[in-house]
C-alpha cells in the first residue's frame, strides 16, 4: 500500500537502507573493522547577476567537484588504518601510487542488483589514531582525496534501474544521457558535453 499525499510504500518489507548490507573493499578484499565511513562531494557555483535585474539570472559551477572520504576504524588483526586498506605502508609520506576504494551496497540483491560505487585514485591526506585511557580501544581515522566517483547497477546507470529489487519507482525522474554517462563514471563530469547551451529538460 502507499501512503496516499506522499507515496511511500506501507508494507512489511524493509525499506530502510542498513549498514549492515555494506562492503567496502580494496583490491578486492574487504576492509574489517570500519567503524563509519563518510563521503562528501562539493563544488563551488557562480551566482551571475547583471546590472539592471534585480536578482540572479544564472547558477553555473565554477570549479569541478571536490570529493573526499573520512573513514574511522578500530585497530583490529593487527592492521594499522593504511594496512587494512591493502596498502604496504603505514605512514602517510610513504604512498606514490593512488588506489581505489569499491563499496557494494547488497540491500537491492547481489550480483547485478547491487549499487557499486568506486572511488578513483585515492590519496590519504590525513591519518590519526587516538589512544584514550577512558577506553582502550585503539581506534584509527583518515582522510582521503577522490579523484572521481561512479557508481553503477548492473553495468549502467543506477537511475536506468531504478525500482529494481523492490524499490519505488518515481515516474518523474528527469534521466539526461549525458548525466548518466558521468554518474556511472564514462565521462570524468558533465559540463564538456557540446549543446550544453541548449541542454533542458
Amino acid at each position: 500500500m502507499a501512503y496516499p499525499k506522499t507515496g511511500s510504500i506501507l508494507d512489511s518489507t524493509t525499506r530502510t537502507a542498513l549498514s549492515t548490507q555494506i562492503i567496502i573493499m580494496v583490491n578486492n578484499e574487504p576492509v574489517g573493522a570500519v567503524q563509519s565511513f563518510a563521503e562528501k562531494q562539493d563544488r563551488s557555483n557562480k551566482r551571475i547577476s547583471e546590472v539592471g535585474t534585480d536578482g540572479t539570472i544564472e547558477i553555473v559551477p565554477q570549479s569541478p567537484t571536490n570529493i573526499s572520504l573520512s573513514i574511522t576504524r578500530v585497530a583490529f588483526d593487527g592492521l594499522s588504518i593504511t594496512e587494512a586498506f591493502s596498502r604496504g605502508f603505514r605512514n602517510l609520506q610513504a604512498q606514490r601510487i593512488p588506489f581505489d576504494i569499491v563499496v557494494i551496497d547488497q540491500f537491492t540483491g547481489i550480483n547485478d542488483d547491487a549499487i557499486i560505487t568506486t572511488y578513483h585514485n585515492c590519496w590519504f591526506n590525513s591519518i590519526g589514531r587516538t589512544y584514550s585511557s577512558d577506553d582502550y580501544i585503539i581506534s584509527e581515522d583518515c582522510s582521503v582525496d577522490v579523484e572521481y566517483v561512479s557508481t553503477i547497477r548492473g553495468g549502467d546507470a543506477v537511475v536506468l534501474s531504478q525500482g529494481a529489487g523492490g524499490g519505488r519507482q518515481l515516474a518523474g525522474t528527469q534521466f539526461d544521457e549525458v548525466e548518466g554517462l558521468a554518474d556511472s563514471g564514462f565521462r570524468r563530469g558533465a559540463l564538456d558535453f557540446p549543446g550544453l547551451i541548449s541542454a533542458a529538460y
